[in-house]
């Protein structure tokens, strides 16, 4: 198991993975382990589906997150163990997509007024306005708002793409 997991992790980082989702990915694989006493390259398709049905009755976890599981194992199987996917017996679930909750105006003018410190309540309108995810926030520096264009640019937003943000246009423009 100690090889399996080693030789995944470096595949893992040669296809240049976060850090986050390598330890989320070598977790669950050993995870997976641990739940059949076995390495994971004894196992198979039966195993992989009572180990995700075990996630989703017994351990009630969100879809997304067996959705990663999912992924982690599938992973394992194609590109550490070089064997095949069990496409017709691990099916890939369907996802149901909430829509976002969008405040009102007085809402957020109630949040910011809420706020006494300017510092912080500069903080929160920029974010809010911005649509910052809170990775990105705290990355944020003042060299990376351009006033005179009025842009602000993400360096290294989810997946570690850049992108700026325009006041103006009200959206996200990719580099």
């Amino acid at each position: 198991m100690i090889h399996v997991r080693q030789r995944m992790q470096e595949d893992l980082r040669l296809r240049n993975f976060s850090e986050r989702t390598i330890r989320h990915y070598t977790h669950t694989v050993s995870e997976f382990a641990k739940y059949f006493h076995k390495s994971p390259d004894q196992l198979g398709a039966e195993h992989v589906r009572t180990f995700l049905l075990y996630l989703l009755n017994e351990r009630k976890l969100a879809w997304g997150t067996i959705q990663g599981a999912r992924s982690a194992l599938k992973f394992l199987y194609t590109r550490t163990l070089k064997q095949t996917w069990f496409d017709q017996e691990i099916i890939k679930p369907k996802v149901r997509r909430k829509l976002p909750t969008v405040w009102s105006r007085e809402e957020v003018c109630a949040l910011l007024d809420a706020e006494m410190n300017i510092k912080h309540r500069a903080l929160l309108a920029l974010y809010y306005s911005a649509g910052l995810r809170c990775q990105e926030a705290l990355d944020l520096k003042v060299t990376d708002i351009d006033s005179k264009r009025m842009i602000i640019h993400i360096r290294e937003g989810k997946g570690k793409f850049p992108r700026d943000y325009s006041s103006q246009s009200t959206e996200l423009v990719p580099l």
